[in-house]
C-alpha cells in the first residue's frame, strides 16, 4: 500500500518532508524532488511486491507484511545493503536502516494528512482516474497544459 503521488497537484511546499521529520524525530522518510522548473515529486518507499531491500536483508530485518514492506530495528545490523539494494533510493541507513512505515499505528500517514495541495493518496483507483483526467485534458488541449 504504496503512498500515490499526482505531481500535477504537488506545489513543492515540502509540506510532507517536514511533518514526516516531526512525526519520525528528525528522520523523515518524504524527500522533494525537484526537476528544473517544471514539476516537483515527493519519494517515497514503494512497499514493492518484490522488494529488493527485503532479499539482501540476511537478518529479516526488512520483510514484508502483507502488502507493506517492514521493519524490525532491533535486527537491523546497518550494514547498508538494503540502501544500495532500493532503486528508488529511499532506504537510508545510519547506524541502522530506516524507511517509511506509512506511519504505522495510524489510520493515515501524516504525509497524506498533511497535503495542502491534496496530492498524495493511498487510494490507487483516486490517483490513477485523477492521472486519467488529466491526460485527457491535455489531449483535448492539442498537448498544452
Amino acid at each position: 500500500m504504496p503512498v500515490y503521488v499526482d505531481i500535477s497537484r504537488c506545489i513543492g511546499c515540502r509540506s510532507c518532508e517536514v511533518a514526516c521529520d516531526r512525526v519520525h524525530g528528525g528522520k523523515g522518510h518524504v524527500n522533494v524532488h525537484f526537476v528544473g522548473s517544471l514539476a516537483s515529486v515527493p519519494v517515497f518507499c514503494h512497499h514493492c511486491e518484490d522488494a529488493c531491500c527485503t532479499m539482501v536483508c540476511s537478518t529479516g530485518a526488512l520483510h514484508k507484511e502483507g502488502d507493506k514492506t517492514a521493519f524490525d530495528v532491533d535486527k537491523c545490523t546497518g550494514c547498508g545493503l538494503c540502501q544500495l539494494a532500493c532503486p528508488f533510493g529511499v532506504v537510508r541507513t545510519d547506524k541502522i536502516a530506516h524507511k517509511c512505515d506509512l506511519c504505522s499505528g495510524q489510520e493515515m500517514p501524516t504525509c497524506v494528512m498533511t497535503c495542502p495541495a491534496n496530492a498524495l493518496s493511498l487510494d490507487f483507483d483516486l490517483a490513477s482516474r485523477r492521472a486519467r483526467n488529466r491526460a485527457a485534458m491535455l489531449i483535448t488541449r492539442g498537448g498544452r497544459a
